[in-house]
């Protein structure tokens, strides 16, 4: 490994290597896990199953991984400004302006699904969706640090109470609470997985006090060749928005090559 320049060590443009390259895995992991998913749908004749092991628990390592990271972002970025004296309305109107980005963005991709797969198969809660409220909600437990960790805590035990219920109240599916007729694909209410953005806040606090690295990171060497495997992660919204129509496309081509029968149920 080399050694950067102590004033530039992981953080080119104030970014971390190390947070920008956990994203690239979760990337990973979500393309593998919709290779399989989407080859489910394409050719159901291959038999493969994405809602059985090991592919549900990765489904579940997946959003709970970008979830996490996107908690820990958040308290840098809202560490940062409050070291810069920002406070009150002029923190949360930052973090507003990025929620509302996500929202936005989650709020094409209901429309586009809605399109797509008609019926109630949308995505009416989704990740981006999830993570959008989130970061509104965010500034009212950053102070609390590392005790968010037992405001994940909390959240998720609640969403396994919730789990399994069902309400003619559409809107409570927001909280985790199913309509009658499904919540749609790419479903995250806040119970449980706003637990994992806590549990990524709570890690911020504990690693990055002020929203620089901690002692433990204070000599943290760059990895020969970090820079281009935390590429994608750096730009983790385009690759999410663009990645499913590209995999379907490669994957459709894939299976009519190979002669296998291909639809979409």
């Amino acid at each position: 490994m080399e050694q950067a320049p102590a004033q530039a060590v992981g953080r080119p443009s104030g970014r971390y290597w190390e947070i920008d390259a956990a994203r690239t895995v979760a990337i990973a992991m979500m393309v593998a896990y919709h290779t399989v998913y989407d080859l489910h749908f394409l050719s159901p004749g291959l038999g493969v199953d994405p809602f059985g092991p090991p592919w549900r628990p990765l489904q579940v390592a997946t959003g709970s991984s970008f979830l996490a990271i996107a908690g820990l972002s958040f308290w840098l970025s809202s560490a940062r400004a409050r070291a810069v004296g920002l406070r009150g309305v002029a923190l949360w109107r930052k973090h507003a302006r990025r929620a509302a980005e996500l929202i936005a963005w989650g709020v094409a991709i209901s429309v586009v699904t809605l399109v797509a797969l008609g019926g109630d198969g949308y995505v009416r809660f989704g990740i981006l969706h999830l993570i959008g409220a989130a970061i509104l909600l965010g500034p009212l437990v950053a102070r609390l640090g590392v005790w968010n960790a037992a405001l994940s805590a909390a959240a998720i035990a609640a969403g396994l109470v919730l789990k399994g219920e069902c309400s003619e109240g559409a809107w409570l599916l927001v909280l985790g609470v199913r309509p009658e007729g499904g919540a749609g694909v790419d479903y995250y209410p806040l119970l449980p997985w706003l637990g994992p953005f806590l549990a990524g806040l709570a890690l911020g606090a504990l690693l990055y006090p002020g929203g620089t690295r901690g002692a433990w990171g204070r000599r943290l060497p760059v990895p020969r060749g970090s820079l281009p495997v935390a590429a994608p992660g750096r730009h983790s919204l385009a690759v999410y928005l663009v990645h499913q129509p590209v995999l379907i496309g490669l994957l459709a081509a894939g299976l009519a090559l190979a002669g296998a029968e291909v639809g979409w149920r």
